[in-house]
């Protein structure tokens, strides 16, 4: 497993054609009156650089699992095809991650330790897709776990390569043998027995959220924030959902120098 670098140069470019992906989402959901909120490093991005964190290298947003149904649908419409490839469980056979990708047709970015799987690559953004979750403690304690083990079910295919002790890589070596089938099922399940529109807290199933999840105000009253000279939808009580214990209080204090590089590593790329 190789891990190509970036130079700053190049680190530009990528952000250039992820926000590209971002406009182009930003103008379909605006157009068919979808709701989704800039969320991670891309609100971090928007509050404290008005864009991106320079060191950055994804862009991330966030939309409940009913309006991405109806966003699925305006994508039939609405989505340039011939530029970009919207990538869920259902347009790719061998896609592995619980939320959805857009993809920016013509390039390539395989993520280091991810050569084998074989799903659609490019360029990205991630749209991470939020699902209702129990409403006591003690069974939402449960179900994290259970997501947990979909997370993980998910990713073996790569844990079997990148993991550091042997013990692990042979352990995800037997995961991997379980068929992409069952984790999507478990996602279903969940989906079935918790739906989005009747809960109140609401987390990305494959995603460590914590088990209580996030309020549901946050992905419903939104506002706009300024993000490399555009005005993009973020939660109206963003600075709430950034003193979050996901990200401590002080997200406009920045991290410590050798903390500032990109966190998604590509074994190779072309733009």
């Amino acid at each position: 497993m190789v891990k190509r670098r970036m130079d700053k140069k190049t680190l530009r470019r990528l952000q250039e054609i992820e926000f590209e992906l971002l406009l182009e989402v930003d103008r379909i959901c605006r157009k068919n009156k979808i709701k989704y909120n800039i969320c991670g490093g891309t609100l971090i991005g928007a509050a404290r650089h008005k864009g991106f964190i320079p060191w950055d290298d994804d862009i991330d947003i966030r939309m409940l699992y009913s309006v991405y149904v109806r966003f699925k649908e305006a994508c039939k419409r609405d989505l340039d095809k011939g530029l970009y490839f919207l990538q869920d469980f259902d347009s790719d056979p061998k896609y592995r991650w619980g939320y959805a990708k857009i993809l920016k047709n013509g390039t390539t970015y395989v993520r280091a330790g991810q050569e084998e799987i074989g799903m659609r690559n490019g360029v990205w953004m991630d749209i991470f897709i939020c699902d209702g979750i129990p409403k006591t403690k003690a069974m939402r304690k449960l179900h994290n776990g259970y997501c947990f083990v979909l997370r993980k079910l998910l990713w073996a295919p790569v844990g079997k390569t990148v993991s550091r002790s042997k013990a692990l890589r042979m352990w995800y070596a037997l995961l991997a043998a379980i068929p992409r089938s069952v984790p999507v099922f478990g996602i279903k399940l969940s989906r079935k027995l918790f739906p989005e529109e009747k809960s109140t807290r609401l987390r990305a199933l494959t995603f460590p959220d914590g088990a209580d999840g996030l309020k549901r105000e946050w992905l419903e009253d939104l506002t706009e924030l300024e993000f490399e000279g555009h005005m993009l939808y973020a939660p109206r009580a963003y600075q709430e959902w950034l003193e979050w214990k996901c990200y401590g209080g002080n997200y406009m204090e920045l991290p410590p120098v050798k903390e500032r590089v990109p966190h998604n590593p590509a074994s190779y790329y072309k733009f």
